[in-house]
């Protein structure tokens, strides 16, 4: 069967998956865990404990801010101490729950042994009702309310459910971990979602993962799904974004402005694949996640996947891996395309944190910038078929409105454009500037449309 991949674009960098066979391990609680309330796309959550509160692993601590947002559950069993605001890991301050951590003691109702739930609930209703009160979010980096987008609006109907095994970033390996440790957990997942939105399934797995593809494939023939398939992808980055594995997949486009929905698909992370199946089948929050501690500076022995719970300082983690390696110049949470660098090391985990990257100077400092030569790389690796020389010729001119016509706010932000550049110019990071302040403009725009529509009534 021939490899699928998206049609545009794509660069391919080493995978350097050093971690891949380093088997999931359970992180020790820390002394104290740090609750953000902002962890899920959305409105952040709003406490409802506080302090001196004695609270239970999985106790409901903070519900949604609105229809867009998730529950947050107590990661431990401890007593509250503060609920103030704390810097997260690009330095901004979020408020956050700290618990004082007193002993390992699970909330009522919730299933915490390994034994293996096949059938799954006929209600509908009750199955996102679960998801829901679980706060299940999206863990491929964009964290949407799964109970959200597995609910499509009116006249919206799923024909296609996708599930994301790319894990195509670099160095990532948590993704490949659960799906070789965790596949019939993950397949019950995915059809659980199937259920719900009443479609076949098919989940996308990079060809230099074939033990992943081989455990997945005979969870679902063990299983008996019928209608779900593994397919099996091209190496190469973005693979797994979701408008291009879409396009790999279905072979269709989602047009600029329109959502994987309005091209009959719901995509989902693997991860969160397993988390649905925790929620559902065990009535478990999603409290913990999977994370790669890793680097291209990092000893082979020192590489690690960990189990943590939601909350955990990261200087906490690092400390348990072996500390910060000498040769390290740059922390990143996430991929080395595609992830955050880390400003501050005593933030903690949240819902979609997916690893510790350390980088060696070698692979991080920056080539000093030339003038562009026209060569047109940027726009042959960029997946979304943009121009990546022009819109940045556009924001060094100020030109929202070029941008706007020219889809900058279609940019999905790989690096990409950068990735590719002879003359080292900074791309990403104009582009994602002037992204910024035109979907700034296309918000006020709406803003001032809604105010005009509503007074005229």
């Amino acid at each position: 069967m021939s490899k699928l991949t998206f049609s545009i674009g794509g660069i391919h960098p080493h995978d350097n998956k050093i971690s891949c066979d380093c088997k999931i391990e359970a992180l020790p609680l820390p002394s104290t865990v740090y609750v953000s309330m902002a962890q899920h796309l959305g409105a952040p959550a709003k406490p409802i404990v506080a302090a001196g509160d004695a609270v239970k692993v999985g106790q409901v601590i903070a519900e949604p801010g609105g229809f867009i947002s998730a529950f947050v559950h107590s990661p431990v069993s401890g007593v509250v101490k503060a609920i103030a605001p704390r810097k997260d890991l690009a330095g901004n301050m979020v408020p956050h729950i700290e618990i004082t951590v007193d002993g390992d003691e699970w909330a009522e109702g919730i299933d915490t042994t390994d034994t293996l739930i096949t059938e799954i609930p006929e209600d509908k209703a009750l199955i996102l009702e679960k998801i829901k009160s679980c706060g299940v979010v999206g863990l491929g980096g964009a964290t949407f309310p799964t109970h959200v987008k597995l609910n499509p609006a009116p006249g919206k109907v799923a024909e296609c459910l996708i599930l994301n095994g790319a894990e195509c970033e670099p160095f990532l390996t948590s993704d490949y971990r659960i799906m070789v440790e965790r596949p019939k957990e993950i397949v019950i997942g995915a059809a659980i979602m199937q259920k719900v939105l009443g479609c076949r399934c098919v989940i996308g797995i990079e060809e230099n993962k074939p033990l992943a593809i081989e455990l997945i494939r005979k969870a679902i023939a063990e299983l008996g799904y019928a209608n779900m398939t593994v397919a099996v992808l091209k190496k190469r980055y973005p693979q797994g974004g979701e408008k291009q594995l879409i396009n790999a997949v279905l072979k269709r486009e989602v047009a600029s402005g329109c959502l994987p929905i309005d091209a009959g698909a719901v995509v989902q992370n693997v991860a969160t694949s397993l988390a649905v199946y925790e929620a559902v089948q065990k009535n478990k929050p999603l409290v913990t996640n999977t994370m790669t501690i890793t680097g291209d500076c990092l000893p082979v022995e020192k590489n690690h996947n960990y189990l943590f719970r939601i909350g955990t300082p990261l200087s906490f983690i690092i400390e348990q891996a072996g500390g910060i390696p000498e040769e390290a110049a740059k922390l990143i949470s996430g991929g080395p395309m595609m992830g955050k660098a880390i400003s501050n090391i005593d933030a903690t985990t949240v819902k979609g944190s997916s690893s510790v990257l350390y980088l060696s100077e070698a692979a991080t400092k920056r080539k000093a910038e030339s003038a562009c030569i026209r060569c047109g790389r940027c726009s042959d690796a960029c997946p979304m078929g943009l121009e990546p020389f022009l819109l940045n010729r556009l924001h060094k001119a100020a030109d929202l409105e070029g941008l706007e016509q020219n889809a900058v706010q279609d940019c999905i932000e790989c690096g990409c454009c950068l990735y590719s550049c002879p003359a080292n110019i900074p791309l990403l990071d104009n582009i994602r500037i002037a992204k910024g302040q035109v979907l700034g403009v296309i918000r006020a725009r709406a803003a001032a449309a809604k105010a005009a529509a509503e007074a005229a009534k």
